[in-house]
């Protein structure tokens, strides 16, 4: 199975020689070979990684002009690009760096807000500063809570 992700990725490395950084950046086409490279590991248990082989392949050959013609292609490119992350974040367990960190830091905030919000109608006396203090305090939780699950995530090598 890595023989099929090497001649994937080797592939779409060809078609894309004269590609301009930008470009594969905005596409996020590292991401899209890293995950090919997966799906090449999982596809022996995973019914839907084996369904990702036959889009990869029909994508790979015709990447090229994904990338430099606007149009259905493009739009198949990043429609398979999301699906395959979604898929990987859900199914196997990987995840964008700083994912929990993000996610734990808004809740966070919103959850510090309200509870910031309520000390500040019990405590008239205390009004902006009980907000000011919820929203900082929820901040902090979250970036502290996301940033022990992103740790985690980077120790077992599961980043997107």
């Amino acid at each position: 199975m890595k023989k099929w992700a090497e001649q994937i990725t080797a592939e779409i490395d060809a078609k894309l020689a004269g590609a301009k950084e930008r470009d594969l950046r905005f596409f996020r086409l590292d991401e899209f070979k890293r995950n090919i490279h997966r799906i090449a590991e999982f596809s022996e248990s995973c019914t839907e990684c084996r369904h990702f082989k036959t889009d990869v392949e029909a994508i790979s050959r015709k990447i090229d002009e994904a990338v430099h013609v606007p149009g259905p292609d493009r739009r198949e490119l990043d429609r398979i690009i999301g699906r395959l992350s979604n898929h990987m974040m859900k199914a196997h367990d990987f995840y964008a760096p700083y994912y929990y960190n993000y996610l734990y830091s808004f809740f966070g905030m919103i959850a510090g807000t309200v509870v910031g919000y309520l000390a500040m109608k019990i405590f008239p006396a205390a009004s902006w500063a009980a907000l000011a203090a919820g929203f900082t305090i929820g901040l902090v939780a979250g970036q502290i809570i996301g940033g022990n699950k992103d740790r985690k995530i980077r120790h077992n090598n599961r980043l997107m």
